[in-house]
């Protein structure tokens, strides 16, 4: 290979990318780029059709990997199973449940529906832990063993399918508030605490052999701390956090990714100058780059600024992944995608992880006979009733039980937010299901007035019902004495789920995700 093509193998492109320099047939005679992302949904197209984002077809990838001269490094954040009917979601499950086998499971779900669309590769999981209650990701723990337990084991079976598993967002989100897709994030850990919890986490992932690490623009100022413009320096731009401390200090072996390399964590306006840093700090595969940027990388690798030790150091990583996944290629050592499999092991890990988080007063489980008439309060982050509180009121009604939903507070008929209303619903239902779908208050399209509300209803017949942040319970509810955690969203298969632990003909066995770990 030529210095340009070595460097260009560093280089995971976006379909827009592609598009941009004259479509698949074009782009790979000028641009022999090591890989491709691939967006399964939300194609963005221009006003001739071109994809213009990161989704494309299925059709389209193919016709990518038929341009490419040399075989592409296919990666994705996720994939369905031709044919399946249920997507995998799950991870705040796995925390809830704790259950290896769960674990395993949804690891290998993952695996099978990358091999079903041919991607090599995969951008997970998640390995963050939730610090902080802002945090933007829901993470499945604030324990750092339970967090690495369950992945490993996420993580093993991923890879058990050939696929490359990929643990992210190094150095790790759940200490602050910003998002780093907005602005730059931070860990705000003392290095000690944090070698002991996320530093603890990614030394397990790497006793599985994970094959890449994606670092995002997060600082960790406890270990870097040199301000730049400033900023303290985002592991996507410092040496200090991807090669002294990922690749040295924690002895990581292979491949490190970037996060998407236009995020507004990092986007400064010049993409060619940023791509250019990453790679001098240590990343090995850089994700979403110009490919113009390969040009100035040459450049300053000729001139003695980026040494060929660098670039010789990508290679040697980026062909471990490859090797991994060509030999489980050749032997053929993964299952076949298997939608009845996937569709069973997702309900199982929701099942597992519906937590009845307080149950102070014994309300639960629910005797029918005193229950005639149920309210579903609608408080979830969309801008009429949820499907969910429908399919709620569905399962509630098949027991012969009458059910209302009511969300709007301006709609007189089904006012729930003032005091004189309150007092009427008192009288008028025996209980009610408050229904929480969102992932913090502070970016809700909730109206705050129904979580005000919440708070009038007479706790002896009130539920709080909540699908998603594991620190509604702490924040907003900790008079409550009846909470429920869902831990997964409620459809038409969770729904049934939920409605037999109300009246007892099934256990609750999920656990909490908040362990009291870091006090």
């Amino acid at each position: 290979m030529t210095l340009r093509e070595k460097i260009l193998k560093t280089f995971i492109v976006t379909i827009r990318e592609v598009n941009t320099h004259g479509g698949p047939k074009e782009f790979f005679k000028k641009y022999p780029v090591g890989g491709m992302y691939y967006g399964e949904y939300g194609a963005l197209l221009d006003e001739n059709g071109l994809e213009m984002g990161t989704g494309f077809s299925f059709k389209k990838l193919n016709e990518c990997k038929k341009h490419s001269e040399k075989k592409l490094l296919i990666c994705a954040d996720g994939a369905a199973i031709r044919g399946q009917t249920v997507n995998c979601g799950g991870q705040a499950s796995l925390g809830a449940s704790r259950n290896l086998t769960d674990a395993y499971n949804f690891g290998k779900i993952l695996g099978m529906q990358m091999n079903d669309k041919g991607i090599d590769w995969i951008l997970g999981p998640s390995i963050d832990m939730c610090f902080d209650h802002l945090m933007y990701l829901t993470a499945i723990s604030d324990s750092p063993l339970i967090t690495a337990e369950i992945y490993r084991e996420v993580v093993r079976g991923i890879q058990d399918q050939g696929v490359c598993s990929t643990v992210k967002h190094f150095p790790g989100l759940g200490t602050y508030f910003v998002n780093m897709h907005i602005g730059p994030g931070s860990n705000i850990l003392p290095f000690d605490e944090w070698m002991e919890t996320y530093g603890y986490t990614y030394k397990e992932m790497f006793k599985e052999n994970v094959m890449s690490v994606m670092t995002t623009h997060v600082s960790l100022k406890s270990y870097d701390n040199e301000i730049t413009d400033g900023f303290y320096p985002t592991a996507t731009f410092s040496k200090k956090l991807t090669t002294d401390l990922l690749k040295n200090e924690l002895g990581f072996k292979g491949a490190v990714v970037t996060d998407a390399l236009i995020m507004g964590g990092m986007a400064t306006g010049d993409l060619i100058a940023e791509t250019v840093q990453a790679f001098k700090a240590g990343a090995d595969l850089l994700l979403w780059p110009p490919v113009e940027a390969a040009e100035k990388i040459e450049e300053l690798i000729l001139s003695g600024e980026i040494p060929m030790s660098r670039l010789d150091d990508a290679l040697e990583r980026i062909e471990r992944m490859e090797s991994f996944r060509n030999k489980a290629l050749e032997e053929g050592c993964f299952d076949e995608p298997d939608c009845k499999f996937v569709d069973e092991a997702k309900l199982k890990i929701a099942e597992h992880g519906i937590c009845a988080l307080k149950n102070e007063i014994g309300l639960l489980p629910l005797q029918k006979e005193k229950y005639e008439n149920i309210l579903i309060v609608d408080a979830t982050q969309n801008d009429g009733i949820s499907k969910g509180s429908y399919l709620l009121k569905e399962e509630l009604e098949k027991r012969g039980l009458k059910v209302d939903v009511k969300r709007d507070i301006y709609d007189v008929p089904s006012r729930v937010c003032w005091q004189a209303d309150i007092d009427k619903l008192q009288d008028a239902y025996d209980l009610v299901l408050f229904h929480l779908d969102a992932e913090f208050v502070a970016e809700w399209s909730v109206p705050h007035m129904l979580i005000w509300a919440s708070h009038l209803f007479d706790k002896r017949k009130k539920i709080i019902i909540n699908c998603r942040s594991p620190y509604f319970a702490v924040d907003y509810f900790p008079e409550d004495p009846t909470f429920i955690e869902m831990n997964e969203v409620i459809d038409k298969d969770t729904a049934p789920m939920l409605v037999e632990r109300l009246f007892g003909e099934k256990e609750f066995t999920g656990k909490s995700l908040l362990t009291g770990y870091r006090k």
